[in-house]
């Protein structure tokens, strides 16, 4: 059904904010300020469990005397964005056609809202997933395209065959779908896919429409980046073990492979192989232990190759150059051993918090628990290795320490290059 664009729009921008800078927030409300062209909107921001009134009186005070906004402050919310999404959609007029998600960080081009309508017109479609990009990506870029990866791959594939997921910022979604579906799910740390899953299901219709319209922040070092891959990677999974009744075959398929876009088993084969390798220490050419240790270091080069080669590929058949892919592939080997460890939590049952990537410079110090305890291990099987198999699987993983050492270094560099807004300094 085409929509009508003359129908009034509630950019429920929700802009969900949790102890956001002040001037980070309000650069991006500016943007949807300045939107040209666009169907008649309204924003409404929803700061939730922000204890710091330095925080949200500032941008409250912006939002005030400007017809097109509403600030809602609210304490005690329940199920982080997805909670102050849930009351954001309640507080939307009941003649809003389409909602609209943009993050707290993301600056939208002053066309956003009017392309958006353009798309939705062109395709007929429910609700629409744009690409998430950076400000000031080429200081980090290897790090911007690891992230654009599930973009240039994953949603490219799915966007024609109906099975599109949601990414959870500059996301456009029809309001009656929105309610159809029941809106967001509070107990799940990836509210936006398990939406799609759940619009798919309904028989709504998703695209992804290939045109940066937006730009966010990238995460200002290495732990940041760390708790928003294991967030991902854990709710995803997760999502994926709530079942996937009521798709088709390709359109499961096409889900499940969205789901599982940065899941891997690596953490499997490299506890194999440190229970082998202490084995061989005390018992050198002890026949099982060297054939366990030898399929865990296969099983390890498996992770390494499923987890590298699609982004390899794909970045080269987008003629990224040659620095920026070296810098990618370091990003991901960096995050590999969160993503296995994020992968098992979720299948044993974990339930992750929600974490909410900061927006300011100051920055975690030292490098994410599951580097260091990899390439504790694997120092450890390095000084006690009897057998090659087991050097080899040390040299495997301790790869995410150096990795980890440059990624961090280029984050914190990134972050100490940004002014107060997020712009280059």
């Amino acid at each position: 059904m085409q929509p009508d664009f003359k129908q009034y729009w509630r950019t429920v921008s929700s802009v969900p904010a949790h102890n956001e800078p002040p001037e980070v927030l309000i650069a991006t409300l500016a943007s949807l300020a300045g939107q040209r062209d666009a169907p008649p909107h309204e924003i409404i921001v929803v700061d939730n469990n922000t204890a710091d009134a330095d925080r949200w009186q500032p941008v409250a005070a912006w939002c005030r005397g400007r017809a097109a906004f509403r600030f809602l402050h609210r304490e005690g919310v329940s199920g982080a964005k997805a909670g102050a999404l849930t009351i954001a959609l309640a507080e939307t007029r009941a003649d809003a056609t389409h909602v609209v998600i943009v993050d707290a960080d993301y600056v939208v081009a002053p066309d956003f809202l009017a392309r958006a309508a353009d798309a939705l017109g062109e395709w007929d479609a429910d609700f629409l997933q744009f690409p998430q990009a950076y400000r000031a990506e080429n200081r980090a870029a290897g790090t911007a395209l690891e992230l654009s990866d599930y973009f240039r791959r994953h949603a490219r594939t799915a966007s024609g065959a109906d099975a599109m997921l949601l990414t959870g910022t500059l996301s456009v979604i029809s309001a009656a779908a929105l309610r159809t579906v029941g809106g967001w799910r509070a107990d799940t740390v990836t509210e936006d896919a398990e939406l799609g899953v759940r619009l798919c299901r309904h028989g709504f219709r998703g695209r992804y429409v290939e045109r940066r319209l937006g730009q966010g922040l990238l995460p200002f070092d290495l732990p940041s980046l760390h708790r928003q891959r294991y967030r991902w990677t854990a709710g995803n999974v997760r999502t994926l073990l709530l079942g996937l009744s009521g798709l088709g075959m390709r359109q499961g398929a096409l889900v499940v492979s969205q789901l599982t876009a940065w899941a891997n088993l690596a953490l499997i084969f490299a506890a194999v192989l440190a229970g082998a390798g202490l084995r061989l220490a005390a018992a050198p050419g002890y026949g099982p232990a060297q054939a366990l240790a030898e399929v865990a270091v296969a099983g390890l080069a498996v992770a390494y190759a499923a987890t590298l080669g699609p982004l390899a590929v794909a970045a080269l058949r987008d003629r990224a150059p040659a620095a920026t892919l070296v810098e990618a592939l370091a990003t991901r080997i960096a995050l590999l051993p969160t993503s296995a460890i994020a992968t098992l939590d979720a299948l044993l049952g974990a339930r992750p918090g929600f974490a909410v990537t900061a927006k300011d410079a100051s920055g975690s110090s030292g490098l994410p628990m599951p580097v260091l305890a990899w390439a504790g291990v694997a120092l450890v099987l390095a000084a006690l290795a009897t057998a090659p198999s087991v050097l080899l699987g040390a040299a495997l993983m301790l790869l995410p320490l150096p990795a980890g050492l440059w990624i961090d270094r280029r984050l914190r560099c990134y972050g100490r290059s940004l002014g107060p807004i997020g712009e280059p300094a």
